[in-house]
């Protein structure tokens, strides 16, 4: 009787092994394209996906407009008057460096806007300058990594500097889910540049030591897809917490400090309160030592709209918060706490306490705590010197 039961067992899970093993090997679609392999042709979009291209027009129009936004100095509520810029400034910078040159912009189907969108009108200053003639002779090039819709990549320019380059990724998540969701490849490559496009508009509205250069763009046919946008951008090194732990807590100290001025920077910049709603170690590089914000796709100026406390709650994994609504219907401060508590749990309560020097220790759980609670918020910048001569390691 043992052995029967034993028989029918192992025959039960022989036949699911088996059934397992050909599901695997025969499902259809299961072999990803390989490298330099055209993905095929894309699928039509079926009846029941949110309005086929339609909708897909529509989201394209939403991230036109929030561009269009950011470039032509749309502050969020309670920042002032607004500020009118260009999208992009393309006077040229000096000698050797080439004005970029955006081709005529081609109509989409179903009311979405032209691409490439044309630069903004304003005033002249200095700004990106970098076009696609400095991209012709690169050597070096090296992948750097990629994310839900860039791809990063190190080349070397002719003249020696090495610099970043940022791209939609074509076998990227975001394009890759767009295409399945509509079967229209060129319209969500236009729908994933303008995540692209916009960063490159940040970067360039909100210059500051502690945000990462923009040199420049080019715009070139790539693949079956005419007008593809790439950025040139400052090169830094990715930050890795665990080797931060390992250097000195001066140096530790010198990136806390660049945090913090960024963390000024973007509750008081030109467009109003800006908050990063991906806020990770992986959205910054360092750049001689100093830590700047690389990653601005994801990042936001309006304030949250409310009509009572209830709707102004900031939630986190560990704990939430309660922010007050103001009379003009606004959730009072949320960009700029929510910054501030993300500072706080992924560096400062990591980088600040950790073997630092015996006597900053009360003044340093002070600060951590007070982030931590979001009891301080960023009056002025943050200018305190570095007298490594006094400390004692202890």
């Amino acid at each position: 009787m043992r052995r029967r039961r034993a028989a029918v067992a192992a025959g039960f899970c022989a036949s699911f092994l088996l059934g397992s093993v050909l599901n695997v090997l025969f499902a259809p679609g299961s072999e990803p394209p390989r490298p330099g392999q055209s993905p095929g042709p894309s699928p039509a979009p079926g009846p029941g996906r949110r309005g086929g291209r339609g909708e897909l027009a529509r989201q394209i129009r939403a991230r036109y407009e929030e561009v269009q936004r950011y470039s032509r100095g749309g502050p969020g509520p309670g920042a002032g008057r607004p500020e009118r810029r260009r999208l992009m400034d393309l006077a040229p910078g000096g000698p050797g460096l080439q004005r970029p040159r955006p081709p005529r912009a081609r109509p989409l189907p179903d009311g979405a806007p032209g691409w490439p969108p044309a630069p903004g009108p304003g005033s002249s200053g200095s700004g990106p300058r970098l076009g696609c003639a400095a991209l012709r002779n690169v050597s070096g090039a090296q992948y750097v990594g990629s994310g839900y819709t860039k791809a990063v990549y190190r080349v070397r320019l002719p003249g020696g500097a090495a610099v970043a380059l940022k791209a939609v990724d074509f076998s990227g998540h975001d394009l890759g889910s767009c295409v399945r969701e509509f079967g229209a490849r060129r319209g969500c490559y236009r729908l994933a540049a303008h995540k692209l496009l916009k960063e490159m508009v940040l970067l360039e509205r909100l210059r500051h030591p502690n945000v990462l250069q923009l040199y420049g763009y080019c715009y070139q046919d790539s693949e079956d897809i005419p007008d593809t946008l790439t950025t040139i951008t400052e090169l830094g090194a990715p930050v890795e917490m665990i080797q931060l732990l390992q250097t000195s807590w001066e140096d530790r100290f010198r990136i806390c400090l660049s945090l913090g001025r960024l963390l000024h920077h973007l509750a008081h910049s030109p467009l109003g309160s800006v908050t990063l709603l991906d806020f990770r170690p992986r959205q910054f590089v360092l750049v001689d030592g100093e830590l700047k914000v690389t990653d601005l796709d994801d990042a936001r100026v309006e304030e949250t709209p409310c009509t009572s406390s209830t709707d102004c709650i900031l939630e986190f994994p560990a704990r939430n918060f309660t922010l007050p609504c103001s009379a003009q219907g606004w959730c009072e401060g949320m960009n700029e706490k929510r910054n501030l508590y993300n500072a706080y749990r992924f560096f400062f309560t990591y980088l600040l306490p950790h073997s630092a020097p015996h006597s900053l220790r009360p003044l340093l759980d002070s600060i951590v705590n007070a982030t931590g609670e979001l009891s301080r918020a960023l009056p002025r910048p943050i200018t305190l010197p570095l007298p490594q001569q006094s400390w004692r390691q202890e």
